[in-house]
C-alpha cells in the first residue's frame, strides 16, 4: 500500500469528498506529520476547499437589457433600448394574462378533464418552476450585492436603479408563473398545455434574445459597445467572513422556490376538486325533449307486473338538477316536479290515487360514450334482450364533453325502434341581468327573481320567460264565451298554481256542456296544454280537500298520473305559448289502435280554421280587415260581424254569440 493510500485510510474517508488539489496537500501534509496531528489536517483540507469554493462561487451581472437599464445613461439609445424590450414583455404578458384570465363567456374553466390532461398539469408546475429563472435571478443579485458592494464595484452607478432592474425582473417572473397557473386551470388538452409553455417561455425571454442580437451589432454599434462594456465582465466574489449569510441566502431562495411551488399547487388542487365536485358545470338545467311518442312503452314498477303505457316524451321536459352524485366522471342530474321545480316529495296522503314519483336521470354512459336519458321503471323491452349496462330511453352522439350543455347534434330516441330527435338544454342559471330577460334580477346564488305584477305582467319560469298579463289571467273562449281563470293558491310564491312552468287555468263558467259539478283545469304538460275533467271534482277545492289538491298539484307528473287516459277530454297543438291564447284545440273522440296517440281529434275553431285558436284574452276582440272576408258565411255558427265603433271603420270584430 502506498502512503496516500494510507493517508487516505486515517483521515476517515474525507479525502474522498475533496478535490483531486485537496487530496494531494491533505497527503503531503500527513506524510510530513506523520497523522498524529489529525484536528490540523482537518483545518487545513476545509481551508483549501472554502478557497476553491470561493473561487467557483464568483458571479457577474446578466447579460440582459435589464441589466442596461442601470448600466446605461437614461438618455442613451440603449437604455431606450432596454426600456422598450421591458415594457413589450410586460406588455405581451399581461395581454396573455387577459386572455387567460377566467372570465364568464370567455377563458371558463372547463367543466373537467380527462386523467391525461390532470397529469399533465401537475407535471407542468415543476416544468415550469423549472423554466422560470427571472424570479431567483432578481433575488440573488439582491441578497449577494449589496449597496456598499455594488458601490465599490461601480462608483459611478445609481444603486438604486439595479434595485428597480431586480424587481422589474421579479415582476416579469411572477407574471410569467400567474400565466401558467390560469393556463393549467384552462387546459383542455394536454398539447395546448406544452404550446402555450412554449409561448410564454418566448415572451419571458425576450430580454435575453434582444441583448444577444444587440451583442452581435444587429441593431447598433453604440448599443454593441454598451453590451460588452466592463460591467459584464466585472466579477462579485463571495466574501469569505459571510458564510452563514451565503447559507441564508441559499435558505432564502429554496423557500421561495418552495412557496412557489405550494401557490400553484393549491391553485391547481382547488380548481381540481371544484371541477370533480361539478362546481363548473350548471347545476340546473331545463330540459326539451321535441314531441316525440312510444306508444307502447314497457313499464316495470315493483311489486307489480309489466304493463304497456303511451309514453310521450315531453312529459319529461322540464327542470333537472344536480343531486351531488356523479356516474363515470360526470355529474348525474335528477328531474324535479313540474310545479316549482323542487323535488318531488316522498311520502303521499294518498298513495294509491297520488302516487309517489320516481324521478328520470340524465347521466353519461362511458361504456357507450354518451349522455343518457334513462328512467329505473321504464324498459326498452319486456323480455332480457337489452342486457346494456347503460340502459337508455335517449342519448347523445358519442362525446367525452363533460359539460351537457356541450353536448351537440341530434340524439337518438328509443320508440319500439331507434329514431332520431332534438333535444334542447338550457342552463337555468344566471350572471347578468338579461339571462332573466330583464324580466327579473339576477340574484347572487346564480338564480332569476322574476318581478311580479311588473306593469300588470308576473314573469315566471326559470329565465323569467313566460309572461302572465293581468289581462290574461281571465281568458274567454270563442264559442261559448266561457271563462276560466288561473288558480291562485298559497303554495307558491307567486300566488299561482303552476305546471312545467306555465299557469294552469280552471274552468268558471258559462259552457253548456260542462257540468258545474265538474272541475275542469287546462294543464300545460310539456309542450301540450290538456284539458283535464274531473268529476264531482268540488270538493278538491274544499278546506277537507286542501291536502289531497296540494300533493296533487305540487307533484302532477303528466305521464305517471296517465294524464291523457284518466279525464283529459281536449288536447292543444304543441306549442310553447305562455298561455292558452292563440292556440288551436281538439275534442278527443274515438281511441284505439285506428287512431293516434291523441285518439280522433276534431277541432274546436270557429269554421275549423287552422290558427284561429280558441281562447282570448279579457280586453282582446278578434278583428280582421273588411275587404279580405274571402266567404260569406264567416260568421257561422250564429256569430255575427258587425261594424265596430271605435277605431276605424275598415276593422271589423267578431262579437260575443248572442
Amino acid at each position: 500500500m502506498t502512503q496516500e493510500d494510507t493517508a487516505a485510510s486515517r483521515s476517515g474517508g474525507h479525502l474522498s469528498e475533496r478535490s483531486d488539489l485537496s487530496s494531494v496537500v491533505v497527503a503531503s501534509a500527513e506524510i510530513e506529520l506523520g497523522g498524529d496531528d489529525a484536528n490540523s489536517l482537518k483545518e487545513a483540507a476545509d481551508t483549501i476547499d472554502e478557497t476553491k469554493e470561493e473561487e467557483f462561487d464568483v458571479i457577474k451581472l446578466p447579460e440582459s437589457t435589464h441589466t442596461l437599464l442601470f448600466t446605461a445613461p437614461i438618455k442613451s439609445p440603449a437604455f431606450r433600448f432596454s426600456f422598450i424590450i421591458a415594457a413589450l414583455s410586460i406588455l405581451c404578458l399581461l395581454l396573455a394574462l387577459s386572455n387567460n384570465i377566467i372570465l364568464r363567456g370567455g377563458g371558463e374553466i372547463p367543466a373537467n378533464v380527462g386523467m391525461a390532461v390532470k397529469v399533465a398539469q401537475y407535471a407542468s408546475i415543476f416544468i415550469a418552476l423549472l423554466m422560470e429563472e427571472e424570479i431567483p435571478t432578481g433575488l440573488y443579485l439582491l441578497r449577494r450585492i449589496p449597496k456598499a458592494y455594488f458601490k465599490s464595484k461601480f462608483p459611478e452607478l445609481c444603486y438604486h436603479k439595479f434595485v428597480v432592474s431586480c424587481i422589474l425582473r421579479i415582476c416579469v417572473g411572477y407574471l410569467f408563473l400567474v400565466n401558467v397557473l390560469f393556463i393549467l386551470m384552462r387546459a383542455r388538452e394536454v398539447l395546448d398545455i406544452f404550446f402555450d409553455f412554449i409561448a410564454l417561455q418566448f415572451l419571458q425571454q425576450l430580454d435575453d434574445i434582444a441583448f444577444n442580437l444587440a451583442r452581435m451589432g444587429v441593431f447598433s454599434k453604440s448599443l454593441r459597445a454598451e453590451t460588452t462594456n466592463k460591467y459584464f465582465r466585472t466579477e462579485f466574489k463571495k466574501e469569505v467572513d459571510k458564510a452563514e449569510k451565503s447559507r441564508r441566502i441559499s435558505l432564502f431562495l429554496k423557500a421561495i422556490y418552495f412557496m412557489n411551488l405550494i401557490g400553484l399547487l393549491c391553485g391547481q388542487i382547488y380548481v381540481s376538486r371544484k371541477q370533480s365536485r361539478g362546481d363548473y358545470q350548471c347545476k340546473s338545467i331545463t330540459v326539451i325533449i321535441k314531441d316525440e311518442v312510444w306508444e307502447e312503452s314497457v313499464v316495470q314498477v315493483p311489486g307489480k307486473d309489466i304493463e304497456k303505457m303511451v309514453l310521450i316524451y315531453p312529459y319529461f321536459n322540464g327542470h333537472y338538477n344536480q343531486d351531488g352524485s356523479s356516474h363515470d366522471g360526470r355529474p348525474v342530474y335528477v328531474e324535479q316536479n313540474k310545479f316549482d321545480g323542487t323535488e318531488f316529495n316522498t311520502t303521499s296522503p294518498d298513495p294509491v290515487h297520488i302516487r309517489v314519483k320516481v324521478p328520470a336521470r340524465i347521466k353519461y354512459c362511458k361504456s357507450i360514450r354518451a349522455w343518457v336519458f334513462t328512467h329505473e321503471y321504464i324498459r326498452k323491452s319486456n323480455s332480457t334482450r337489452d342486457d346494456s349496462d347503460c340502459p337508455w330511453l335517449l342519448r347523445s352522439e358519442e362525446t367525452d364533453v363533460f359539460d351537457i350543455e356541450e353536448v351537440q347534434g341530434p340524439w337518438q330516441i328509443w320508440a319500439g325502434v331507434i329514431g332520431r330527435t332534438d333535444v334542447d338544454i338550457v342552463c337555468n342559471e344566471c350572471s347578468e341581468k338579461a339571462d332573466c330577460n330583464l324580466n327579473g334580477v339576477c340574484k347572487n346564488d346564480g338564480k332569476c327573481e322574476c318581478y311580479n305584477n311588473e306593469e300588470g305582467v308576473t314573469f315566471i319560469g326559470p329565465h323569467c320567460e313566460v309572461r302572465l298579463k293581468d289581462d290574461c289571467r281571465t281568458i274567454y273562449g270563442e264559442l261559448y264565451n266561457d271563462t276560466w281563470s288561473v288558480i291562485p293558491t298559497p303554495w307558491d310564491d307567486k300566488g299561482l298554481w303552476q305546471s312545467y312552468d306555465r299557469p294552469v287555468y280552471r274552468y268558471q263558467g258559462g259552457n253548456p256542456l260542462i257540468n258545474d259539478t265538474d272541475v275542469v283545469v287546462l294543464v300545460y304538460s310539456g309542450d301540450r296544454w290538456f284539458g283535464v275533467r274531473q268529476r264531482q271534482g268540488e270538493r278538491l277545492f274544499s278546506k277537507e280537500g286542501q291536502e289531497f289538491l296540494k300533493a296533487a298539484a305540487t307533484n302532477y307528473h303528466a305521464f305517471w298520473d296517465r294524464a291523457l287516459q284518466n279525464g283529459t277530454i281536449v288536447v292543444s297543438d304543441a306549442t310553447t305559448k305562455d298561455t292558452p291564447v292563440g292556440v288551436d284545440f281538439y275534442r278527443i273522440g274515438e281511441r284505439g289502435d285506428q287512431f293516434g296517440p291523441y285518439g280522433a281529434l276534431y277541432s274546436l275553431q270557429l269554421n275549423n280554421q287552422t290558427g284561429r285558436g280558441v281562447f282570448r284574452c279579457t280586453d282582446s276582440r278578434p278583428f280582421v280587415y273588411a275587404d279580405a272576408l274571402p266567404f260569406p258565411n264567416i260568421t257561422g255558427s250564429g256569430r255575427r260581424i258587425s261594424h265596430t265603433e271605435e277605431l276605424f271603420d275598415t276593422f271589423l270584430w267578431l262579437g260575443d254569440p248572442n
